[in-house]
């Protein structure tokens, strides 16, 4: 058995305590700070001055655990692409695919003479994805550029800081809007939820569904799209990624599969701390000066990007009649991402009278659900796929 500087239950706690310390400061300062950047400041800290053992995510178990959440979370996010949804809201989803096609054309064209092509080709993914975008393009060129490798994540960490203004204003100015807009007595948006009406696998009794009838529909999936690369896909050069959220949303439409799987088995929230434990792992082995390195590039992308969102899902959302408002919101959500973009809305709506705030809130989170499965389940995993295979 192999020997770690710590225990498990030590490595474990004490990153559940940096993990609650970052939200909580986060939360504190409304989200202005991110939460993955207080996270990312305090680890390096302790990285670089020994308070904290390369070894303790090992140790914690969280990269084994960081990588079933990698595998799954792919398929999860795949089942979230409603096609239902996406007919329904054509005009929403031309949108968000001009907006992200935009950004990724200028960035890349105009970080590559500055940074080189490898960073030019990994930014836009990383700009509008989460976590498991970042994780993809960090796992991808691992071998080939490990000094790299954490470039995507320092992304995710500073995400944040820029989107945060833009996001805000947005919210406020649609929220003043739909204020002045709708009925008195007008009730929320309908949000629709993720199930599967008359689906196959509705035949299933609830009683039977439990964790590992969720978890083991995804890996059925993650079997079959692992026997696709070892055969019909074998060398074609198509990111397994990619093929992975197809597999998903298809299942999903299908009814072969329940959607938004991990949400039903209560297991997303430990997935997604084991996903920080993955950066939190390759953090641990990147060097401070190659860190350092990383940020001028990493805050250009942002800056850029994110500007760009800005700017192209205002005007193309006057153009296609969304609103402008609406436009930015639904561009630009990914950035600040779950569940920052949810506690922006309710506060913001919070300053609408009373006798509209629930519809307010309720209209401004359909646009952030959304972007959310359009974007950041969707555009991002593609994106970032297909660049870092180009690498």
């Amino acid at each position: 058995m192999e020997a770690y500087t710590w225990t498990f239950a030590k490595s474990f706690l004490v990153f559940l305590i940096i993990v609650f310390f970052s939200e909580s400061l986060s939360t504190k300062l409304k989200w202005f700070l991110p939460m993955p950047l207080v996270f990312g400041v305090v680890l390096c800290a302790g990285f670089t001055k020994g308070f904290l053992p390369e070894d303790m995510l090992l140790s914690a178990n969280m990269v084994s655990v960081g990588t079933i959440a990698f595998n799954v979370l792919i398929i999860h996010s795949g089942t979230m692409l409603d096609l239902r949804v996406i007919k329904a809201k054509k005009t929403e989803t031309c949108h968000v695919v001009l907006c992200s096609l935009i950004m990724t054309v200028l960035l890349i064209c105009i970080l590559w003479p500055v940074f080189g092509r490898t960073f030019a080709l990994l930014s836009p993914g990383a700009v509008i994805g989460g976590g498991a975008s970042c994780a993809i393009g960090s796992r991808w060129i691992m071998g080939k550029y490990p000094e790299l490798s954490f470039y995507p994540w320092t992304i995710f960490m500073f995400q944040g800081l820029f989107a945060m203004p833009f996001l805000t204003w947005a919210l406020r100015k649609e929220a003043q809007r739909l204020e002045q807009e709708l009925p008195e007595g007008a009730g929320p948006a309908q949000q629709r939820r993720p199930d599967g009406g008359s689906a196959a696998v509705d035949r299933l009794p609830a009683s039977y569904k439990t964790t590992a009838w969720y978890l083991g529909s995804i890996m059925v999936l993650t079997a079959l799209n692992n026997l696709l690369h070892a055969t019909l896909l074998k060398n074609s050069g198509v990111n397994p990624n990619i093929t992975a959220l197809l597999l998903g949303m298809l299942a999903a439409n299908l009814g072969l599969i329940d959607k938004a799987p991990l949400f039903r088995s209560d297991t997303y929230g430990l997935l997604i701390l084991s996903l920080m434990g993955l950066m939190a792992n390759n953090l641990a082995h990147t060097p401070l000066q190659a860190l350092l390195s990383l940020v001028v590039p990493t805050l250009a992308a942002l800056l850029i990007g994110t500007v760009i969102l800005a700017v192209s899902g205002y005007c193309l959302g006057r153009c296609l009649k969304i609103g402008p408002y609406a436009g930015m919101i639904l561009a630009m959500n990914s950035v600040m991402g779950y569940p920052v973009n949810r506690g922006l809305a309710g506060r913001i709506a919070g300053t609408v009278s009373s006798e509209k705030r629930a519809a307010v809130e309720g209209n401004l989170l359909s646009q952030l659900n959304l972007s959310t499965a359009l974007i950041s389940n969707g555009l991002s995993v593609i994106l970032i796929g297909i660049l870092a295979a180009l690498i």
